[in-house]
This record gives C-alpha cells, sequence and structure tokens, in this order.
C-alpha cells in the first residue's frame, strides 16, 4: 500500500494495512507465520545512557523515540522538537515508553532539559553504529535475490548551520545510502571533507555484509586500498578517475576511445538545457595499476541550449571490478550516476524540507545525532510509499500518531 496524500488518522483498517507494509521491512509477517522481530526500540536499547543511574526518571529509549518521531513529523530544531514532545498526546507517550506518574497515573514527557543532555553527550559513533546495523538488517527484505547487485553511494556532507563564524568549522559526515531506494545506510563523522578517505572503511564496516553491493563514490575514493577491502569483502565498485590518480588518469586516456563504439546513451531536457550522455567501455588493459579492474569507461555529457547550440562539454574517465556479464554499459552508466542520488535524496532533502542548514543546534553530539535521524526519518517515509517527503512530513504531522505509525512504534 502507498500512501499518497497527507490524509486524516486512518481508521483502524488502514493502520493494519500500513502495519502489513511495514512488516515486510520490519522483520515481521502476517500471523501465522514465524519470523524475527527486530525493533527500532531495539535500536536504541542498544545505545549506553551516559546517565548516572541514580534519578533518572525517563529511558533513553523512551527520549530518543520521541525525539526521532519529532523528526519524522518535520520537526526542523530542537525548539520544534521540544514542542512536539511537549504537546504529545497520552497513548503516544505510552507507545513510546514513557514515564508513568505513580502519583498521577499520567505519563509523563521528558523535561526539554533532560532531552538536549541527553542528546549532548550520547556517544555519536555509537548511535551510528545501532542504526546502521537496524537499516542492514532489513536489507534482505528489499532484495528477494540474494545473488541481485545492490548500488550504494558514498558521500560526505557539511551541516553549514554548525559552523559559528568565530573559527569553528562546520561538522562533517560521511554517509552510504541504497542508491535507487533513497534509503540512507549508514553515517560516520569525520573531521572535515579531507578526512573522508580514512572513514571510508569504517563506514562500511558499520554495515555488516556488503557482499554483492556496488560502491560508487567521488574521484577522492578512487584509492587502491578502498578497492582491495571492498574485493575482500566481496563487494564490487564503480569509481571515477582524476587528478588524485595521476598515472591511472594518464593510462586510461592514452587509450582509443576514438575506435570503441558508444555502448550506451540517453538524453535529458529540463532546467533550460538539453543533455546528451554517453559512454564508452571496453575491458580493462593489461598492466593497469590499480586492483581487480575488469573494465574501463569513458562518460561524456553534452550540453546544448533549448535550440540546440552547444553550452558545453565534461569527460569522466572510470574504473570498475564488474565484469561484462555482470554490467554492460547500460548498467554500468546507471551506476555511475549513483553518486548524484545520495545528493539528491538525502542531502538536499535534509537541508531543504527538514532545514538541517538552518538548525543551529552545535553543541556535543546532538548535531550528529540529530542528522542521523532526519536520514532515518527519510528512509522510514519513503518506505511507506511517499516520494514527496515534503508532503510525508505534512501526513505525519496531521496526528501524533502517524510518526510512529512511520516508525512500526504503535
Amino acid at each position: 500500500m502507498s500512501v499518497q496524500s497527507p490524509t486524516p488518522m486512518p481508521a483502524p483498517a488502514s493502520v493494519l494495512a500500513i502495519a502489513a507494509v511495514l512488516a515486510r521491512f520490519q522483520g515481521r509477517e502476517e500471523p501465522g507465520v514465524q519470523t524475527e522481530v527486530f525493533d527500532l526500540r531495539e535500536v536504541w536499547a542498544q545505545i549506553t545512557d551516559p546517565r548516572d543511574r541514580r534519578g533518572r526518571r525517563h529511558s533513553l529509549v523512551a527520549i530518543l523515540g520521541l525525539v526521532q518521531a519529532a523528526v519524522v513529523s518535520g520537526a526542523t530544531g530542537f525548539a520544534a522538537i521540544r514542542h512536539w514532545i511537549g504537546a504529545a498526546p497520552q497513548h503516544v507517550l505510552a507507545e513510546a515508553g514513557a514515564r508513568r506518574s505513580p502519583r498521577t497515573g499520567r505519563y509523563e514527557a521528558p523535561h526539554p532539559d533532560t532531552v538536549c543532555r541527553v542528546l549532548e553527550r550520547l556517544d555519536t559513533a555509537e548511535v551510528d553504529a545501532a542504526y546502521a546495523r537496524y537499516q542492514a538488517a532489513r536489507l534482505p527484505a528489499l532484495y528477494d535475490d540474494p545473488d541481485e547487485l545492490v548500488p550504494v553511494t558514498v558521500d560526505g556532507k557539511s551541516q553549514r548551520g554548525t559552523a559559528d563564524g568565530r573559527g569553528r568549522r562546520a561538522r562533517h559526515r560521511l554517509g552510504a545510502m541504497l542508491a535507487q531506494e533513497g534509503i540512507a545506510l549508514a553515517q560516520f563523522d569525520v573531521n572535515g571533507k579531507h578526512n573522508e578517505i580514512t572513514a571510508f572503511i569504517p563506514l562500511l564496516d558499520q554495515i555488516g555484509d556488503i557482499g554483492n553491493m556496488v560502491i560508487s563514490a567521488d574521484m577522492m575514493h578512487t584509492q587502491r586500498e578502498h578497492a582491495r577491502y571492498l574485493h575482500r569483502r566481496g563487494a564490487h565498485f564503480v569509481l571515477p578517475v582524476g587528478g588524485n590518480q595521476p598515472g591511472l588518469f594518464d593510462r586510461l586516456d592514452a587509450l582509443p576511445w576514438a575506435e570503441v563504439p558508444i555502448g550506451w546513451m540517453t538524453y535529458d531536457r529540463g532546467h533550460g538545457r538539453q543533455e546528451i550522455r554517453t559512454i564508452q567501455v571496453m575491458p580493462a588493459p593489461k598492466g593497469i595499476r590499480f586492483p581487480h579492474v575488469k573494465q574501463v569507461f569513458l562518460i561524456e555529457r553534452h550540453f546544448l541550449d533549448l535550440t540546440g547550440g552547444p553550452l558545453s562539454c565534461q569527460a569522466v574517465l572510470g574504473v570498475t571490478s564488474l565484469p561484462a556479464g555482470k554490467a554492460g554499459p547500460r548498467r554500468l552508466a546507471e551506476l555511475a550516476r549513483g553518486e548524484w542520488s545520495i545528493e539528491n535524496r538525502d542531502h538536499y532533502v535534509r537541508d531543504v524540507t527538514l532545514g538541517e542548514d538552518r538548525c543551529r543546534v552545535r553543541t556535543g553530539a546532538m548535531p550528529s545525532i540529530l542528522a542521523v535521524m532526519r536520514s532515518h526519518a527519510i528512509s522510514a517515509l519513503r518506505l511507506l510509499g511517499f516520494t514527496n517527503i515534503a508532503e510525508a512530513t505534512r501526513w505525519a504531522r496531521d496526528d501524533f500518531t502517524h510518526p510512529l505509525i512511520a516508525l512500526g512504534l504503535t
């Protein structure tokens, strides 16, 4: 079932239908089928609570559940999150596991100061790893064929709102996403964009089994050690080649591309221009000094105005560990465009729809925690059938129960 537009609170039958959709992605099936249940609350239960055991009134699971639900509803900053939690009705607090007052019998929302202190003090790496394990556990439900190639794109993103204009640089995170589905798999804090290279392997280690994944990334990650690592773990790569590998670039640039036929071509028209994109593919030449390369390719993009006049041209050389039997020119062209998917389907949505760049939260672990929660909110709403995340957050705001439905907490 796909949710097409904002609606009032679903009737019980609709809730059950949505729950049936979620069951596939959360390890559950229809009644009578015995399968392992992997609940999002189990993810939060794996995270170490930074508070002293004495004096805890609200569990970490309840606090994180309420914050994550608020983010699903489109809360773009801590003030909006605080308002959503404070306004949550009794049944929502109960579903989230909030504390019940022994005196009044009513469920109590955690105080905003408590929420803030907890988020600031959490171990970011531990939170990222817990969410990554959860997403990795759901992968088999997304792909019926265990031998199917799974395109994954890796790219970094700066959180511009965390820069303070007084010398503090913006936080930077490296992320991995299912390119076709637009579902975030893992994130990892890095100390600036120039340190993305060292974060590549720890990021993918969070996912667990990456066999049959095809990793695409920008030229920064065209590294021999990355290629060896992916080969050891049964994964493939499709990587562009540029100035950071001058010897490899010169070797590919000298190949007789003029004699290689165009293997696939696409045409797009929009944004006041036309684009013709071609790819030429050939077997890896002998003596290429890059490990596990099976094919090399040249992608050219020709930009024309609407009357057919030339505007510009771009050319990209690349290498892949995929043999021709697994990926021909058309498939390689699709995989090479994977890097764009994380920009358009995660980074752009986090900035424009969920206001990440406008968020001025800067203290402790909170910017990183909110970043991984925004990506998870986008993924959860996509699994409900939404393609427009702005519309999805409006649906989530229509009723306090809707975010819990999206997260599988009700």
